[in-house]
Formats: C-alpha cells, structure tokens, sequence
C-alpha cells in the first residue's frame, strides 16, 4: 500500500478544552482545502457525559463538504470498552486509543484486543507501549493479525510519531492497513507530517 499524504484522518478542533479558539470548523475545512487535502476526518475527543456533540455535528454538517468524514476519538478503557456515548459509535468514524496509563501489560493487552474487536471503531490511534513495558514480535504478530481479521486501520501519528519503527515493520509485513493522522490540535499542524516522513518511507517501500 501506500499512504496518500493528502489525506488526514485524525483532527481536533475547539471543542476540547485544550485547543486554540481559532480551531474552529470552518477554518479546518478552510485550511484544509487551502492546502490541498483531497480527503480529512475531524474527530474530537469524546466521552459518554459530552454534552457539546450535536452542536458539533450540526456545525461540520452545515459546511457540507464531501470530503470530510464526521468523527470522534474515544478512549480505550481498562475493560476494553470505548468511551463514547454508543449512539453516535455506531453512525461515525470512531478512533479508539490509549489515554492514560495502565501500567500492566497483560491488562492494557486485553483491552486493546476487546478494542480491536469492537465492530463500532474504524481506527486505532496512536499505538505504542507504555514506558514500562514493550511488546514481543510474538504479540507484535498476534495483536496484527487480529487488527486485520477484525478489518482495523492502525493510524500513522504524526504528533507521537507512532508507532515504533519496529512495530510498523511487523505490521506492514503482516497485512495491517495504514492511513495518515496528524492529531492536529492547531490550524498548522493540520496535513503537516514531515515528523513521520521516517515511517511513511517503511510503509510507502
């Protein structure tokens, strides 16, 4: 496969605490176009108790752009479960990653494996160990297999230049399906992945 670096399926905009104001929908859509992005997924940080969700969802639909997918990214939780509200899991794009850490490989393992399993996510973000533990190739392979017989895209993050070299390799060699994510949290960083130009070179060769 090769990644299409006018694609990028993993933004943020204002409606998170933690974002510029000028983060809104329409400068997305108008920096995106602006830039020349063929195809770009706005999805937020969402948890069960968001209250904001059908302004924002008014708000991208208003705009009205074909080559905008609709989303969210929610976290994986310790029981493998998605912190979404399920109504929404099941008519939009759903990134499911790690926030937080588990600190216990075997528990963080499972989860991810429930994850990867749940028919209602489309993407996992941003995968990587945690800073005490790391993977054999063996559960490199396992964790591969079950993300493409469970037809899961792994996003090449731009913002965490994840994941490892190493395990990107293993996947590839496996079958695992790509695609690019800036994580953008401002205006500049959305489409911008000179960061991972090391991992999309694996991939594209």
């Amino acid at each position: 496969m090769e990644l299409n670096l006018k694609e990028d399926y993993h933004i943020h905009s204002n409606f998170n605490d933690h974002s510029p104001d000028d983060l809104s929908i329409s400068n997305i859509v108008h920096q995106a176009e602006k830039i020349g992005l063929q195809k770009f997924a706005i999805t937020e940080h969402v948890r069960k108790t968001s209250d904001w969700i059908p302004e924002y969802l008014d708000q991208i639909k208003s705009l009205n752009r074909k080559n905008l997918i609709v989303g969210f990214e929610a976290k994986i939780l310790p029981d493998g479960s998605i912190n979404c509200p399920q109504e929404y899991m099941k008519n939009y794009f759903i990134i499911a990653s790690f926030h937080g850490l588990f600190k216990d490989k075997q528990q963080w393992l499972k989860a991810l494996e429930i994850a990867i399993q749940n028919p209602d996510v489309n993407v996992i973000g941003h995968l990587g160990p945690e800073t005490t533990f790391n993977l054999t190739e063996d559960e490199l392979v396992h964790l591969a297999k079950l993300i493409v017989s469970n037809n899961k895209i792994v996003e090449i993050n731009a913002k965490y230049h994840l994941p490892l070299i190493e395990w990107v390799k293993i996947f590839k060699k496996n079958g695992v399906k790509f695609h690019l994510s800036s994580d953008a949290h401002s205006l500049s960083e959305i489409g911008n992945f000179e960061k991972i130009s090391d991992l999309i070179e694996i991939i594209n060769n």
